[in-house]
């Protein structure tokens, strides 16, 4: 049995073996949390993101520059989602959705994004640690952490998810700014634009999280300007490439107001803080079946794993920076409690980010990272090595599986084809982005598909909904004005007889009525098609986004073929 006691040293010989094993662990365990979270149940947010990913299929049958909205949603009077929460990311997986169907594509997305979590965490570590090892625990351990499962499936917060995957880019990126070859700030440019097309609330508590990590590590840049100023360079870059979403989004938010400006829908932060029995909870979760449907926490094995700094004594630089990401989860688990000032200035200016606890995303990175490099640091032997990673990938496994019993237990039973309607909220989620002109969804649910004329004398016939179009025929003398079954949005546009209708016209155009529809003016009889036709703005800043990928790719293809000299990667 000589050979077989002779593999641990073979492969840890074998760099090249390093990542294909850790691969083998990530897809193994993709594949048993596949398995195990079955069926596909909806948690909190599920129908609502389900929903954003069926809207987009739909959209891209109709629309090649994607500008639609949601015409199906509140009894066909449209909800424009997609003006808020970017479908940047959804794009190749709403392509397979139309291949196939909604539930696969939703599937091969978890699926997908799970593995490129993993892939993306372990390229990080080991550029910034340089050490298989640790980068394949720290990679495995993020990606199925407790606070990812349960974001995952018992939220089902989409948006939220996905950005775990997108986390390490941006730290791999801000460390090349910091300290390792600053030519490559594309990297945090790339990182930070797929965070903002995921998730904003995320991509904001990312960018405080950055500014933590700047003030620590100034001194590099302060020593070496060029380092600020290609960070500056790659915040431009993300604001150029991510245009396709922020722009048309601040157009909406700055010409409408909508109920999640004129109405509390949703909990103010100080309001979301955890019990500190809860805290605790949280922090040893993982092991058995809880007693409550929602305790969001970072789990025992990412605790167990920043608690192994108690057995490493060499100190080094890499050792510190684990240790400051380790001291600032800390922190932002006590962001999560009563002890966190969240109502005082400046704090209660983040109350959008509604609860606390998202800062769990980043301890459960920064947990993960210290766990991995520091087990690196305590184990020498490759036998213990080995034996380590699949210990750690059969505790991974025992926690998926009794966080799936919880699973099914609060969250399996409904289906997830459930129908949208009046009773459910359409399946909206708060109703956030509907304009505050509209009195209220039960004021839609009551007036359904009618048409509102000025003059009873105006006969409207020939009424259809088909692919975003709404069209009707009307008969009239004079001037006539009418309401539409339509939430109105800035970018909808309308024909009558083939001539556009003009914002800025007086008797033939269209504009948002008293209570938040769609509204015409026309002069004369004929037929009438109303449709979401985009802004300039919208249009614009899709090609914005084109020619900044493009260029970006361009420079990262011209900055390969240069040999790297001149850069200073020493800094401490």
């Amino acid at each position: 049995m000589d050979w077989f006691s002779r593999i641990p040293d073979k492969i840890a010989t074998n760099k090249k073996s390093h990542f294909w094993l850790f691969f083998a662990l990530l897809l193994f365990l993709s594949a048993v949390m596949m398995y195990l979270y079955q069926p596909l149940c909806p948690g909190q947010d599920f129908f609502f993101h389900y929903r954003r990913l069926q809207a987009l299929m739909d959209g891209m049958k109709t629309s090649p520059m994607l500008i639609y909205l949601d015409y199906n949603a509140i009894d066909g009077y449209g909800y424009f989602t997609k003006a808020f929460y970017p479908d940047f990311v959804l794009i190749p997986f709403a392509f397979i959705g139309n291949l196939t169907n909604l539930e696969f594509a939703y599937q091969f997305m978890v699926f997908t994004m799970t593995v490129l979590c993993g892939v993306f965490t372990y390229i990080a570590v080991i550029s910034i640690y340089k050490n298989s090892f640790a980068a394949a625990i720290a990679a495995l351990l993020y990606t199925f952490c407790v606070y990812r499962l349960l974001d995952l499936y018992h939220r089902a917060a989409l948006g939220e998810t996905l950005t775990f995957t997108f986390i390490p880019i941006v730290f791999l990126g801000l460390y090349h700014i910091i300290k390792g070859d600053y030519k490559k700030w594309y990297i945090l440019a790339i990182g930070f634009s797929l965070m903002i097309f995921t998730h904003l609330i995320s991509s904001v508590l990312m960018f405080f999280t950055m500014l933590i990590f700047l003030i620590i590590y100034y001194k590099p840049l302060v020593k070496e300007p060029k380092r600020f100023l290609y960070l500056v360079v790659a915040g431009i870059t993300a604001l150029i490439i991510t245009a396709y979403y922020l722009f048309p989004m601040l157009e909406q938010a700055i010409t409408t107001t909508f109920y999640y400006e004129s109405r509390e829908l949703m909990a103010k932060t100080q309001d979301s803080a955890l019990p500190f029995h809860w805290i605790i909870w949280g922090m040893f979760t993982g092991i058995v079946t809880p007693a409550q449907a929602f305790i969001p926490g970072v789990g025992f094995l990412l605790t167990g794993a920043a608690a192994l700094r108690l057995f490493v004594y060499k100190k080094s630089p890499e050792l510190r920076s684990a240790d400051i990401g380790v001291i600032i989860g800390l922190v932002y688990i006590v962001a999560s409690s009563p002890l966190f000032p969240w109502s005082v200035f400046p704090f209660n200016k983040l109350n959008f980010i509604q609860m606390a606890w998202r800062l769990f995303e980043f301890t459960s990175f920064f947990f993960a990272v210290a766990g991995g490099y520091y087990l690196s640091l305590i184990l020498k032997s490759s036998k213990r090595k080995l034996a380590t990673a699949f210990t750690v990938v059969i505790l991974l496994v025992l926690i998926m599986t009794n966080d799936a019993k919880s699973y099914e237990m609060y969250r399996c039973g409904r289906p997830i084809t459930q129908v949208a309607a009046f009773n459910n909220d359409y399946h909206l989620g708060g109703l956030e982005y509907i304009p505050s002109a509209v009195p209220s969804i039960e004021y839609l649910y009551q007036r359904r598909d009618s048409i509102s004329a000025l003059y009873e004398r105006t006969n409207i016939t020939n009424f259809e909904r088909k692919n975003g179009i709404t069209s009707f025929d009307i008969d009239m003398t004079g001037v006539e004005t009418l309401e539409l079954p339509l939430i109105y949005y800035k970018g909808y546009t309308g024909k009558l007889n083939n001539q556009q209708l003009d914002i800025a016209a007086k008797s033939r155009n269209i504009a948002e009525s008293k209570n938040g529809l769609v509204q015409i003016t026309v002069d004369e009889p004929g037929h009438i098609t109303v449709y979401y036709g985009g802004t300039p703005i919208q249009k614009i800043s899709y090609f914005i986004t084109l020619a900044g990928i493009f260029a970006t790719c361009i420079y990262i293809f011209l900055q390969r073929r240069k040999p790297t000299k001149g850069i200073n990667t020493d800094n401490k």
